[in-house]
């Protein structure tokens, strides 16, 4: 690039700038939305600007619905230049490509709103991209000894082929273990002459254009559970500012991925909790309303407090200090049904089970279900001559 065209990319990009902070008073004057402009542009960077677009984009998408509706076309046409102010500052080459603690922290705030999992997923590569300024983004799963890719962002009409390593082999000595086993991003170059820091030379990054690429780890508390490339077409090299800055982005990409993934976690458990409660007060109502009797064999029409057979009356002794529940799951403990499938049977909780087995285990003074079940099994023999003379 000659000094002239680097003096006309800086007018291009000051031009940009200064349309976006433009169009970033708009939409805060006009409609109340989005952050308020800067007033002073000349120390603005294009990452700072295309964050406040992407803060402005997404108050002016949540507040769509509360705009009147002789308005609402020039609103439309508003967020439509809004959209062509960030596509033309992603595709403008800035002589300064790190960022401002500022711009960064937008970056995190975004994705920390997406909540989930899969949120923060769909936004990785979006985010990398306005973060480093590098067009060709690719996040990719690490798996055993491989990584599989799961989203990409290029420039529209500069898609290469990903099917060529859709999924990869982690080769040993390759930048993808050393990111791995240090979870730290290694910058890759083509010459070998320019290897510095943790930088690796390869022969051949012809992928991420002829100037390199820089590999980042996502990792979390167990281990690296992915990995971010990143590069640009042409063929400039990538810089060490660059190579951190990705790695800066991992790293805090990890934390929100693992805080979303532990969020969730917490959610399920709290539903199944939520519903063994619900199980366990429709069981104690149905105790509550079932017919009683003392004694006398059920007839057509009373209610079963559940589909399991009683255990049959025997003369043995701490047997008679079972109650009715206790005596149903020893029967089915007896026929080899797991804490489970007893639970399953009786429609209670497995920690319901578990709580009539140490019971039952005490009140007959077995030590275990085996010895519980070696009882019942002797008690049925025993029985078994008077039952069959009835």
């Amino acid at each position: 690039m000659t000094p002239t065209q680097g003096s006309a990319g800086s007018r291009g990009d000051v031009e940009a700038m200064k349309a976006a902070v433009s169009l970033l008073a708009r939409l805060h004057d006009e409609f109340g939305l989005g952050p308020e402009a800067p007033i002073e542009t000349r120390k603005l960077s294009p990452g700072l600007v295309l964050a406040l677009l992407g803060d402005a984009t997404e108050a002016a998408l949540r507040g769509l619905s509360a705009i009147a509706v002789d308005r609402r076309v020039s609103f439309g046409k508003l967020l439509v230049e809004l959209r062509d102010a960030r596509q033309r500052l992603h595709g403008a080459p800035s002589p300064s490509p790190i960022v401002t603690t500022a711009e960064f922290a937008a970056a995190v705030r975004r994705l920390r709103g997406a909540e989930s999992v899969a949120g923060l997923t769909r936004r990785v590569c979006a985010e990398a991209a306005a973060m480093t300024g590098l067009p060709r983004i690719v996040l990719s799963e690490v798996h055993g000894d491989g990584w599989t890719v799961m989203d990409t962002l290029f420039d529209k009409g500069d898609e290469p082929d990903v099917g060529s390593i859709a999924t990869t082999e982690i080769v040993p000595g390759s930048p993808e273990e050393q990111a791995v086993q240090t979870r730290t991003a290694v910058l890759v170059v083509p010459n070998p002459q320019s290897s510095t820091g943790n930088s690796t030379a390869i022969a051949d990054a012809s992928f991420f254009g002829s100037g390199g690429y820089a590999v980042a780890p996502i990792a979390v508390s167990t281990g690296v559970i992915g990995l971010i490339h990143a590069g640009r077409t042409d063929d400039r090299k990538l810089s060490i500012g660059e190579r951190d800055l990705l790695d800066a982005f991992a790293v805090s990409f990890g934390t929100l991925f693992e805080r979303a993934l532990v969020s969730e976690r917490l959610t399920e458990q709290k539903r199944l909790i939520v519903e063994h409660l619900q199980q366990e007060s429709r069981d104690a109502e149905g105790l509550s309303t079932a017919d009683v009797t003392f004694g006398t064999p059920r007839g057509e029409g009373t209610t079963s407090l559940s589909h399991a057979p009683l255990f049959p009356k025997y003369n043995t002794p701490g047997l008679e200090e079972l109650t009715r529940r206790e005596r149903e799951v020893f029967h089915l403990l007896a026929a080899g049904k797991s804490n489970t499938e007893i639970a399953d049977v009786l429609v209670i909780s497995v920690f319901t089970v578990k709580s009539h087995v140490k019971k039952i285990l005490r009140k007959l003074g077995a030590m275990n279900r085996s010895e519980a079940i070696y009882r019942y099994l002797e008690m049925t023999d025993s029985d078994a001559p008077s039952r069959r003379t009835t």
